[in-house]
C-alpha cells in the first residue's frame, strides 16, 4: 500500500498543478524509483497506479467526451433551460484558445512518464520474463493509447497531408530529464510508434493473461483490448486490411457478445459496476473512493438531469433512431419548466443503478466496434472470408430492433449513419468526421451561427495546445489560428 501511495501523491500533483509541463519536469517517479521500482511487486503496482489518470474529469471522466461530442450533431446545450449552469459553452461553439483548451496533454503525459518509469526499471532480475512482459505490454498499451489521445486531440487528422507529414505532438519513450523539452514529431511518426507499442505489446502478452486483483476485468489491459485498440488505429490510418483484421481476431476469440435488445433497455448494461460478459473489451473503471472523480464536472453529472445537465443530446441524433430501435432508449429527457421545451440526454453516464448518479464507468473499446471497423474496411477492399460489410452492419442491427441493413453500402449513408447511431456519446463521431474528410453540421442548433458547421479542411479540427506547455517549451510548434 505504501508503493501505491507514491503514485497517488504524484497524481494529485497533476491535478492541482497546472503550469507545470509534464514533458520537461522531473520524471513523477524520479525521486522514489529506487523504493517504488526496485521488486516486481513495486513494479506491478505501480503499472496499476498507470491507469487512474484515464478516469479523471479531464479525460475520460469527463471532459474528453463532453469536448467531442459538444462539438458534433450528438451534442445540445439547451441555452436557457433550467439545465443550463453555463458550462460547455465554449466546446459546444467550438470557441477554443489556448487558455481553455483540452487539459488533456498533462493528464496524458503523465501516463506516459509513469509506463516509460517502468518498462525502464523491468531488468531480468526483477522476476519471472512472462510476468514482467504482461507489465511491459501493459505499459506499451497505456502509452499508445495516450499517444493516440493526444494526437487526436492536438494535431490534424492523418489524412490532412498525403504523408501525414503534419505536426503532430511530441513522442516520449524515455524517461525525461528535466532539462529535456521535446518537439513536436510528425503526425506519421507517432502513428509509427503508436503501431510499434501495439505489436510489441501483442507479441509479448500471455494470451490468456488478466491483472490480478482489479475489481472489473475488463478495465484491465488484455490481448484483446490490444488488438481492438490496434484495428481502431489502422482504421484512423486507412490500412484498411489491418483494421480489418484485427477486428476480425477481436471477434473471432468468442470472448465477447453482442448486447441484446434486453441488455440494452433505458441502457441497463452501460450501468453495471463490473462487466462480465458482453460487448466491453475496455473500459475506465470508476467508484466512490477515487480522489480523481470529477465531482459535479464529472460526465455523470454533465448529462444528468439530477445534476448540471448542461450536456444534451441533440435532435439531429434523436431523429436518426426508427421507431422500436432499442437505442433511442439510451436517452432519457425532462421538460424545462423555464421554456417549455423538451431536453435530452444520454444514459450511458447515468452511474450505476442510483437516481442522483456520482461516479460511472466509461466504455471505450468494445464489440460493435470491431463489427463497424471491419464493415468499412471492407467496404474500402479489405477481404474476410465469411464476412461482408452489408452482414456486420446486419449482425449490429438484428439487435438493435433496426431496420434491416440496404445491400447497397457506401461511407455517407451507409457506415458513417450506423457508426454514429451505435457509437454516439462514445467519442466517435467528431473523429470519424475528421479522419474522413467530412465537414461537420448541425441543424438543432442554437450557439453561435458561425459554429453551426465546420469545413473540411479547417483550423478547428486539431485544439490549440495549452498555453503553460509553449511557455514551458519553446520547442513546441503552435497550432495555425490559435
Amino acid at each position: 500500500m505504501k508503493k501505491y501511495l507514491v503514485f497517488i501523491v504524484a497524481f494529485a500533483a497533476v491535478t492541482v498543478t497546472g503550469c507545470k509541463d509534464f514533458l520537461v519536469e522531473e520524471p513523477p517517479l524520479s525521486q522514489s524509483n529506487e523504493l517504488t521500482l526496485s521488486t516486481y511487486e513495486g513494479l506491478d503496482q505501480a503499472t496499476a497506479g498507470a491507469y487512474a489518470p484515464l478516469a479523471a474529469a479531464a479525460w475520460y471522466g469527463g471532459d474528453f467526451i463532453l469536448l467531442n461530442e459538444m462539438k458534433t450533431s450528438n451534442g445540445k446545450k439547451y441555452i436557457g433551460s433550467d439545465f443550463d449552469t453555463g458550462r460547455l459553452i465554449d466546446w459546444y461553439n467550438m470557441n477554443y484558445t489556448e487558455e481553455n483548451t483540452s487539459a488533456l496533454w498533462g493528464y496524458a503525459y503523465y501516463v506516459i512518464s509513469a509506463t516509460n518509469n517502468v518498462i525502464a526499471n523491468l531488468t531480468p532480475d526483477k522476476g519471472d520474463e512472462q510476468d514482467l512482459n504482461n507489465l511491459k505490454a501493459e505499459c506499451l498499451f497505456l502509452r499508445a493509447f495516450s499517444h493516440f489521445d493526444l494526437v487526436r486531440t492536438y494535431a490534424q487528422p492523418y489524412c490532412y497531408t498525403v504523408d501525414a507529414s503534419h505536426p503532430g505532438v511530441p513522442v516520449v519513450i524515455t524517461v525525461q530529464a528535466s532539462t529535456d523539452k521535446p518537439a513536436r514529431a510528425t503526425v506519421a511518426k507517432v502513428y509509427e510508434q503508436i503501431v510499434a507499442d501495439l505489436l510489441e505489446a501483442e507479441s509479448i502478452i500471455d494470451p490468456s493473461y488478466v491483472r490480478a486483483g482489479v475489481k472489473d476485468q475488463r478495465s484491465a489491459v488484455t490481448l484483446e483490448a490490444i488488438q481492438a485498440l490496434l484495428s481502431r488505429v489502422y482504421l484512423y490510418m486507412e490500412n484498411w486490411q489491418g483494421a480489418a483484421d484485427y477486428a476480425t481476431k477481436v471477434i473471432d476469440s468468442k470472448k465477447f457478445t453482442m448486447w441484446t435488445p434486453e441488455d440494452l433497455q433505458d441502457a441497463a448494461c452501460y450501468r453495471l459496476d463490473v462487466q462480465t460478459e458482453g460487448e466491453v473489451i475496455f473500459e475506465v473503471y470508476s467508484n466512490s473512493g477515487e480522489a480523481y472523480g470529477g465531482g459535479n464536472e464529472a460526465i455523470c453529472s454533465l448529462t444528468s438531469k439530477n445534476k448540471y445537465g448542461d450536456g444534451g443530446a441533440c435532435a439531429d441524433l434523436m431523429n436518426l433512431y426508427e421507431d422500436g430501435d432499442v437505442r433511442a432508449t439510451l436517452f432519457h429527457s425532462e421538460e424545462s419548466k423555464s421554456n417549455n421545451e423538451t431536453v435530452w440526454w444520454t444514459a450511458k453516464y447515468l452511474g450505476k443503478g442510483i437516481s442522483s448518479p456520482d461516479y460511472s464507468n466509461t466504455i471505450i473499446l468494445r464489440l460493435s466496434e470491431m463489427y463497424l471497423n471491419r464493415a468499412e474496411a471492407m467496404i474500402h477492399g479489405a477481404e474476410i472470408d465469411g464476412a461482408s460489410p452489408v452482414s456486420d452492419l446486419q449482425t449490429i442491427a438484428s439487435n438493435r430492433n433496426a431496420a434491416p441493413v440496404k445491400a447497397s453500402l457506401s461511407w455517407s449513408d451507409g457506415i458513417y449513419l450506423e457508426r454514429q447511431k451505435e457509437l454516439a456519446w462514445e467519442v466517435h463521431t467528431w473523429f470519424d468526421l475528421g479522419r474522413t474528410k467530412t465537414a461537420m453540421s448541425r441543424t438543432d442548433f442554437v450557439g453561435n451561427e458561425n459554429a453551426r458547421t465546420c469545413a473540411w479542411p479547417s483550423n478547428l479540427w486539431a485544439m490549440p495546445i495549452p498555453a503553460r506547455e509553449h511557455t514551458a517549451n519553446g520547442n513546441l510548434e503552435h497550432n495555425p489560428g490559435y
